[in-house]
Formats: C-alpha cells, sequence, structure tokens
C-alpha cells in the first residue's frame, strides 16, 4: 500500500470517517487495557473527540441521505424483492436516525434544553435497527452469490473467470457480514441495563470488537481501491 493511496482514500469523507473510527476504538482498546489511570483517562478523552468529530460531520448527512432516498425511490431497479424492502425499510429508519442525532448533539452542547439520556436511547436504536438490516441484506446477498455459484458450476461452458468473480464477491460479503455481527455486539452494549446485553461490556470490549470491525471496513475499502486502479491501468493499456 502506498503513500498516493492513502492519501487518495483520506481526501474522501468515508475515508476520514473510516479513519476516525478506527482511531477511536483503538484509543478505547488502549483505554481499556491500560494499567495507568492516567493514561487511560487520555486515551478515553482521544477516542471520544475521535467519536465526536465523527458526530459533528454527520451534521451535514441529512441532504445526501434525502438525496439517495429520492435516488432510490421504491425500489424497482432491485431485482431482488426482500432486499428491497429491507432497504426501504433502512432509508426510513436512517432518515429519522439523523435528525434524532443532530438534536441529542444540540442537548449535549447546550444548544437546546432536552433530556439526552433519552434521546441518546433512542438514536442509538435506530442505529442497532439500521445495522441489523444491513445485516439481513447482506446475508441474503451471500444466498443469492451462493445459488449462482451452483449453477454456474452445472454448466458446460468455460466459467473460470466469472467463478472466480463470484467467489471475490462472496469473500467480500462474507466480511461485511462479519463486520456488521461485530458491529451489533458492540452497539447493543450501549442500550441501558436491562435491555438485552446493554451496559454489560467494558471499555476494552468495545475497544476490541470496534477495532476489529474497523480494520476489516478499511481492508475492504483498500481492496476496492486497489483493484479499481487495476482495471482502471488496464482499460488504459487496452485503449
Amino acid at each position: 500500500m502506498n503513500l498516493a493511496l492513502v492519501s487518495e482514500y483520506l481526501n474522501t469523507y468515508p475515508g476520514r470517517d473510516k479513519m476516525l473510527r478506527t482511531l477511536s476504538y483503538v484509543a478505547k482498546l488502549v483505554a481499556g487495557l491500560s494499567k495507568s489511570p492516567e493514561a487511560a483517562e487520555k486515551f478515553k478523552i482521544i477516542g471520544s473527540q475521535m467519536s465526536s468529530c465523527r458526530v459533528t460531520l454527520r451534521l451535514l448527512d441529512d441532504i445526501p441521505m434525502l438525496h439517495y432516498a429520492m435516488s432510490y425511490g421504491l425500489g424497482k431497479q432491485e431485482p431482488d424483492w426482500l432486499i428491497r424492502w429491507m432497504e426501504l425499510i433502512q432509508i426510513v429508519v436512517d432518515t429519522i436516525f439523523y435528525p434524532v442525532e443532530h438534536i441529542c448533539w444540540a442537548g449535549e452542547h447546550k444548544v437546546i434544553s432536552i433530556d439526552t439520556l433519552k434521546w441518546d436511547d433512542a438514536s442509538t436504536l435506530f442505529w442497532i435497527v439500521s445495522l441489523y438490516l444491513s445485516l439481513f441484506k447482506s446475508i441474503r446477498r451471500l444466498k443469492q452469490l451462493e445459488k449462482h455459484k451452483m449453477c454456474l458450476s452445472k454448466t458446460n461452458c468455460d466459467v473460470r473467470v466469472t467463478m472466480g468473480l463470484v467467489q471475490a464477491q462472496q469473500r467480500n460479503e462474507l466480511l461485511t457480514s462479519l463486520r456488521l455481527v461485530l458491529d451489533v455486539s458492540y452497539a447493543v452494549s450501549y442500550l441501558p441495563s436491562g435491555v438485552l446485553w446493554g451496559g454489560r461490556f467494558k471499555t476494552w470490549h468495545v475497544g476490541a470488537l470496534g477495532t476489529i470491525s474497523s480494520l476489516i471496513g478499511l481492508y475492504q475499502a483498500f481492496s476496492k481501491q486497489i483493484a479499481q486502479q487495476k482495471n482502471a491501468s488496464n482499460n488504459h493499456h487496452i485503449i
């Protein structure tokens, strides 16, 4: 991985968000494992500030979310009916999530007077529902890819190239499912005590799960970017 690739990635909003996310959870992990109270407190501050930065940046996500919702419409372009309905439900959930998080942010910064704990719990709940929907979609895609692979294996034609592409998609989707399982695991721990396993995870548990999930996300992002560069290079040589 070269410096130009990392620089190009960090020049994008998703790139910076994923990097901030990774640093935030790494800081939580170090804070939870540190034997020095002073060092633990410092890393907690670092993790908190990184997380707060991401929340602040999401104040601008409403318009992109609205644009995506309008572009997707009723999802008639989606061939699978189950994925289409889960996507439509997720769009509604995410559209509600952002304003709720914004209100919570305003309350935490004393812009408005609200019960920030209740609003924070509400935003966490919408976040978890959205994660579950993403996980269900990912599992559904895995099943579809497996069916596609089985159909290819029964044909008499030379499908090695297509089979390789399907297997690559499967590996990527499997990583996505794993990442989402990890995300759901620690996201639920942010719920109030008594709700599922809310409040039962220690700081280092959340940090470890979040770090692994974030590293998987970075691996997927860089792998995709490298593949796109290779395809662009191959197309250039063909021209």
